[in-house]
């Protein structure tokens, strides 16, 4: 149908400004100044730290357990700020936490939390939120009911969801036809053939689902969602599907249009999606729900909202260096959703469609489109959040449009964060609600036509060259099919290639691949059936020989350029990044390493190589120093000679990648000997490097056992560096015997090595508990714990202890056992049949001497079929405990308690190792203090204790951890070099060079 444009607008226009001036006219209930919350929201408007200080503490609140422990959170949030913000907002700020003021202070701050909470929240239960449901209704506004706090974390907390929503069912279903305000508000409208209207988040229905694993997700989430539709049609319920992070926006569009497809469900008419208008993908989306619902041939709804998430998803995206997927702009949102709006409205006979929104523009354009397009008010709905823009939604209830609110029910605990995400949006700068009652923007310029910016991309902030300047690779986006079947891909090929050939891996010197009397067969850990590779073992003999070609080439790689050497890491690094899913496919095959971790090692590697090359690049340029007239001092270094990079299995292309490059890109010459357990990955990069222009002589490859050739390395006086990652037991032999000088040496050796950790992660008794468990269970489990940064240890403060434990062990629980080539796998195999017995045994022992909270029992595949340790937790352990002292390296967790952060910060240091550390904790105060006191290489607050990124976090630590500055970081190739300083007499007969 031909729409005119200058018409609608028009028509836009004049609707828009009747009710501004309505609007103007009535005083908003959410900024009424009567309201003492409506004051704090109103002074976070006009001051930017005290709303960020607001916020922060309305999120902690519900951890709060008595008067002292508000009244000092309240000091730490408000009194940086104290300065600026009114009297009456100044909580308890000069009283003792302890004292008797406190007391009285508390219950006070607790009402005015409290009471903006119950501006947003209907009520704490189904059955005591029927009152106020009743009210709407009354207020002749329709409902849909949502229940707060969506986060799960085990398959127990997503039961007791699934639970929750079929309760909430049957107690609308129950009473809310008896009401008289159940009868239609609009008469004949298709949203009111039931008054009864919930929202499901699938999120809640099953703790495991993830982008990477949506082939399960979808199935699992469709056997939850299925048995709430089923009975809500039963009921003649209407139920939306709530559209939450991107991650999950094509397992709920695949979850929902499976099981309205299925033949129980398919004449189901009373169910309705939710589009985002933020997403750049939605326009899409729109299209195939489109298609697909034609061919159902059953009408369903759409509800289209602007979006929750913008800060969150923009940040995220930034961070990762992937496309923001949310429009940037408010504009360009605000024109998508009149796009959106308008193909909903002429696909009405399909679609019911529900628009969301407090912006008066959007909502008189959808009302006017509506009208020009011959679509009754029947037809269509608005919604508006409950407690938010009264004038507004009054003007069109007065209109004859039926306005539906989302009304949330929940406890106070987990509805914070709803709570949180509602007072951002009111304090907006770009919020229509602010721009129209705090700002009092003139009504032409709030309902302009909205225009899309040419100059959002969402892309502006990749716009960077690697050689240019560096930046973090991004890991890859498995939310993508493409992605996810591109490493599907290769996984296969490389089973169906190594089942009937093994890849062959031989020692390589001078350029030239060496046959050797010894073979190992390296062995899958999923399957110990597949022979990944045949690898040739050099023994001593080929040792000296690769030594002297690389001692006596060592002079001409020192001679060549910088430039030259930081070039063939730059080639390197784009052909890791173009191969990064063949590589992968290695690594999750010979190592077992999970989908995600196996990305993240290549990604590390293509870091660490052009992160290295840049550094190395300012490095060799000579420096002068001092200005004095007549001489000339500079200040330079060079090469200290060949380097034995002596590499871990568990990082098997990142970190034998880093140490590799580290030294060769600083002239050294060097011998790559790789972990036995991973030599197939490691000979890729040593080809790649071959590929990239490393002369033959510059580099020999040595695979083998390292029992055997580590010793002939450390005495071999022509070797300068030995640099290694590996256990502490071989660490610090290796310091020993190096500290050796051998006759005919004429230098001292240096040995570069980390040696491991027993990392422990602090929960403090104010902690957000979901990323808390959420950062333990992956810090701990992340590749079955075979990180020397994986978190073996998590320290519970105070009365959060018995919460925390319930909630990881629903979480450990749930997590899935599997082959590291299901993309649903949590834990993987561990590396090989001697870890396997190794931690199987101490487990064992653990179990005599410790309390077992929980063993993973989710297994994908049979648990005989590989290298599978089950995740493991004990509590309640003993401090000399072997579970709390020594490096087990495997997926098993001790959990203890303390009785404060002080007790906490002591256990947590108290340990042999200093490689990292986390703390949970929303106390400004006690996150100084561990910055202070938590004396690790690498400490991360609020986060888990793994995932370090080259530049960002460069990683490593101190005590017997090991030796040596952080890997990624600026100190890094310090190491490899002798620094050496020029002094030159410049002067000629009383002449000399102007300084």
């Amino acid at each position: 149908m031909f729409l005119d444009r200058t018409a609608l607008e028009a028509r836009v226009a004049q609707l828009g400004t009747e009710i501004f001036r309505e609007v103007e006219r009535a005083t908003p209930g959410v900024f009424d100044p009567q309201f003492y919350a409506a004051k704090l929201i109103e002074w976070a408007m006009e001051d930017e730290e005290f709303k960020i200080s607001l916020f922060r503490f309305v999120d902690v609140f519900p951890t709060l357990a008595g008067s002292a422990a508000i009244v000092s959170h309240a000091q730490e949030y408000f009194k940086p700020v104290a300065h600026r913000i009114p009297g009456i907002v100044k909580w308890g700020l000069n009283v003792d936490p302890n004292s008797i003021s406190a007391k009285i202070a508390a219950p006070v701050i607790a009402h005015q939390i409290k009471s903006m909470a119950g501006r947003f929240i209907v009520g704490e239960t189904p059955q005591n939120a029927l009152r106020q449901l009743k009210q709407i209704r009354r207020a002749k506004f329709a409902f849909t009911v949502d229940l707060l706090g969506e986060a799960t974390l085990g398959n127990e907390e997503a039961a007791e969801y699934h639970r929750r929503y079929l309760e909430l069912l049957e107690t609308l279903l129950t009473e809310v036809p008896t009401w008289r305000e159940a009868r239609p508000i609009v008469e004949g409208h298709r949203g009111e053939s039931s008054a009864v209207n919930i929202s499901v988040k699938l999120s809640a229905l099953y703790s495991q689902a993830k982008a990477l694993a949506t082939d399960r997700s979808v199935e699992k989430l469709s056997e939850k969602l299925a048995e709430i539709l089923i009975r809500a049609k039963a009921g003649g319920a209407f139920v939306f599907i709530d559209m939450e992070d991107t991650g999950l926006v094509s397992i709920t569009l695949e979850t929902v249009k499976r099981v309205l497809s299925d033949s129980s469900l398919r004449d189901y008419d009373r169910c309705g999606f939710v589009l985002q208008a933020y997403l750049r993908r939605t326009e899409n989306d729109l299209e195939e729900l489109i298609k697909w619902g034609r061919a159902r041939g059953t009408p369903f709804g759409v509800r289209l909202v602007k979006g929750a998430y913008w800060d969150t998803e923009t940040i995220l995206a930034k961070q990762r260096h992937w496309a923001v997927p949310v429009w940037e702009e408010k504009s360009s949102t605000d024109a998508c959703y009149e796009r959106l709006s308008l193909r909903l409205l002429q696909n009405a006979d399909l679609i019911l469609p529900a628009f969301a929104s407090h912006n008066l523009r959007s909502l008189s354009f959808v009302a006017c489109a509506a009208e020009a397009l011959g679509v009754a008010k029947t037809d269509f709905e608005l919604q508006a959040l409950y407690g938010m823009a009264e004038p507004i939604k009054r003007a069109f209830v007065d209109r004859g449009y039926l306005i539906r609110e989302y009304a949330p029910v929940g406890e106070l605990l987990p509805g914070m964060s709803y709570l949180v995400r509602r007072l951002l949006e009111n304090t907006s700068n770009e919020g229509f609600l602010r721009q129209t009652f705090r700002e009092h923007e003139r009504a032409e310029k709030l309902l302009a036509p909205p225009e899309a910016d040419p100059l959002d991309t969402g892309v502006s902030h990749l716009g960077l060259a690697p050689r240019d300047r560096f930046f973090n690779v991004p890991l890859a986006d498995f939310s993508e099919a493409p992605v996810r079947q591109a490493l599907a891909r290769q996984i296969e090929n490389l089973r169906g290639k190594l089942r009937t050939t093994p890849e062959t891996v031989k020692p390589v010197i001078s350029g030239q691949h060496v046959d050797t009397p010894k073979e190992l067969q390296s062995l899958s850990p999923e399957d110990a059936q597949l022979i990944v590779a045949r690898v040739g073992l050099a023994d001593q003999a080929l040792a000296e020989q690769a030594v002297a070609k690389l001692h006596a080439y060592f002079p001409v790689w020192r001679a060549t350029s910088v430039e030259f050497r930081a070039e063939i890491l730059f080639r390197a690094a784009d052909e890791l990044e173009s191969r990064r899913a063949e590589l992968s496919a290695v690594i999750v095959l010979e190592a077992g390493k999970p989908w995600a971790e196996a990305d993240g090692d290549v990604c590390e590697a293509v870091d660490f190589l052009r992160y290295y090359a840049h550094e190395a690049k300012v490095l060799f340029q000579t420096r002068k120093l001092g200005n004095s007239p007549g001489e000339l001092n500079t200040y330079f270094y060079e090469p200290r000679g060949v380097t034995t990079v002596i590499c871990p299995w568990n990082f098997p292309l990142a970190i034998p990648c880093g140490m590799f490059a580290a030294a060769l890109v600083t002239g050294n010459c060097a011998i790559l000997k790789p972990a036995e357990q991973s030599s197939l990955i490691a000979r890729y990069l040593y080809d790649t490097f071959v590929a990239a222009g490393l002369p033959d002589d510059a580099a020999s490859f040595l695979p083998g056992y390292g029992e055997e050739l580590g010793p002939l390395f450390v005495r071999d006086p022509r070797v300068s560096t030995i640099v290694f990652t590996g256990s502490k037991a071989v660490g610090l032999q290796i310091f020993h015997d190096a500290a050796k000088t051998p006759a005919g040496a004429d230098h001292v050796k240096r040995v570069i090595a980390e040696m491991g950790g027993k990392n422990a992660i602090i929960i403090d008794d104010d902690a957000d508990l979901d990323e808390a468990i959420r950062g333990v269970v992956y810090s701990a489990f992340g590749f079955q714990g075979q990180k020397c940064s994986a978190c073996s240890r998590a320290i519970v403060v105070g009365s959060l202890y018995e919460r925390f434990l319930a909630r990881l062990k629903d979480a450990v629980k749930s997590i899935a056992i599997g082959p590291a080539s299901d993309p649903a796998t949590f834990v993987g195999p561990v590396i090989d049949g001697e870890a396997h017995s190794r931690l199987r045994a101490a487990i064992e022992r653990g179990k005599a001497s410790a309390k077992v909270l929980v063993e993973g029992e989710e297994f994908l595949c049979d648990p005989l079929s590989g290298n599978y340790v089950r995740p493991t937790v004990f509590y309640d352990v003993d401090a000399t405990n072997e579970l709390l002292t020594a490096e087990l390296f495997g997926p098993v967790l001790a959990v203890t308690n303390a009785p404060d952060f002080a007790a906490a910060l002591r256990e947590a240091c108290n340990s042999e190792y200093a490689l990292t550390g986390a703390v949970f904790s929303r106390s400004p105060a006690h996150i100084a203090e561990a910055i202070e006191a938590f004396r690790v290489g690498n400490l991360y607050i609020n986060r888990g204790s793994t995932g370090a990124l080259v530049y960002r976090q460069p990683f490593g630590g101190a005590k017997m951890s090991g030796v040596g500055s952080k890997a990624g970081g600026p100190d890094y190739l310090l190491q490899f070099v002798i620094p050496r300083a020029v002094s030159e007499n410049t002067m000629r007969r009383g002449f000399a060079p102007k300084v």
